[in-house]
């Protein structure tokens, strides 16, 4: 009997943070863009949210997909998520949030990133067309913020 309570509790708790957090027209904000990328050594540290059409597809060290998204104007950065995505693929236009951070310590594998000065570790994902929504475990503060309308704070 004590464990169905905390199953309907756990329930009702979820519901409860769910419909705290509804999808509007301003969710989702993007704050980077192709003009920023002369700023990117005052931007190392900072999240950041923006468009990207995924170009190229590697595996992370984590087996999670990292991906050279490119912003336009030929200007493109490679990112990592930190959470398993199966339903993108190159070619697929997505919107990504996560911290800015130069690349370091490279293994033999990642030879893709040689002569590349910064990377994003992302944290969140959306995809409008396919209506994926991917976020890390764990960081509800960040996804609530993103899904009411702010970039989320560290």
């Amino acid at each position: 009997m004590r464990v169905l309570k905390i199953l309907i509790l756990s329930i009702i708790m979820t519901s409860c943070v769910s419909a705290q957090t509804k999808v509007t027209p301003k969710s989702f904000p993007t704050n980077f863009s192709t003009s920023d990328f002369e700023n990117l050594k005052k931007l190392n540290g900072d999240i950041i949210a923006f468009d990207g059409t995924i170009k190229q597809e590697k595996l992370s060290r984590n087996n999670t997909p990292f991906y050279y998204l490119e912003l336009g104007e030929e200007k493109g950065i490679w990112t990592t998520l930190m959470f398993k995505n199966d339903k993108n693929e190159i070619g697929d236009q997505i919107r990504v949030v996560g911290y800015l951070t130069k690349v370091k310590d490279l293994r033999p594998e990642e030879n893709y990133l040689n002569g590349e000065k910064f990377m994003v570790i992302a944290f969140g994902l959306v995809d409008y067309e396919t209506e994926n929504f991917l976020f890390l475990g764990g960081a509800e503060k960040q996804k609530k913020e993103w899904i009411n309308g702010k970039i989320p704070t560290q």
